[in-house]
């Protein structure tokens, strides 16, 4: 046992799910790049059956007893919805909630060109913007779709070409600083 525990502690970084989906969904695919690197941008990608999500928070809706709702969810959910990506340090090339790319056969496509600003351990998350018919009542909800664990890789060369300037400055300001006590 000691061996083994020793063994899995040396051995390469553990796999783990780095998508984690809020709503049961099990033909949903969100495709992030298994490496990020900092400064670098990445696509990414959600695939989703609008049609299949809509029918299926319908049914839960009806099937509610009275007076109860399911994520603030009261009457119709329309197949047609938005999504969203948001992320503290990380550049998002459209922001707020989008429209999808494609929507065919019920299955909808968004695309988001996302850059990491900083290094280290970075969550991007997904919501869902719904839109919801309660007799002649229309109200959007929005609903957290996943959340996407990275962990970002340090670029040193790139973070150099954005800030050299200001080490160079800092630089040249403590050395005249010496000189200067000298």
């Amino acid at each position: 046992f000691s061996i083994n525990a020793v063994l899995h502690m040396l051995s390469a970084k553990r796999l783990h799910n780095p998508v984690i989906m809020k709503l049961p969904l099990d033909s949903t695919v969100i495709t992030i790049p298994s490496e990020v690197k900092q400064y670098e941008p990445f696509e990414v990608a959600v695939n989703l059956e609008t049609k299949h999500l809509a029918k299926f928070l319908n049914e839960i809706v009806a099937t509610a007893s009275e007076g109860t709702s399911i994520h603030g969810i009261r009457g119709v959910v329309s197949p047609n919805m938005k999504a969203e990506i948001a992320g503290d340090d990380f550049e998002i090339d459209r922001l707020g909630a989008q429209d999808p790319v494609s929507d065919y056969g019920g299955t909808a496509k968004w695309r988001w060109r996302v850059t990491p600003e900083s290094s280290g351990e970075q969550v991007l998350k997904f919501q869902l913007h719904t839109v919801t018919q309660d007799n002649t009542q229309a109200d959007t909800k929005a609903l957290g779709l996943a959340e996407a664990n990275f962990s970002v890789q340090a670029n040193l060369s790139e973070w150099m070409k954005r800030n050299g300037v200001w080490v160079a400055l800092l630089l040249a300001v403590l050395v005249a600083a010496f000189y200067g006590l000298r």
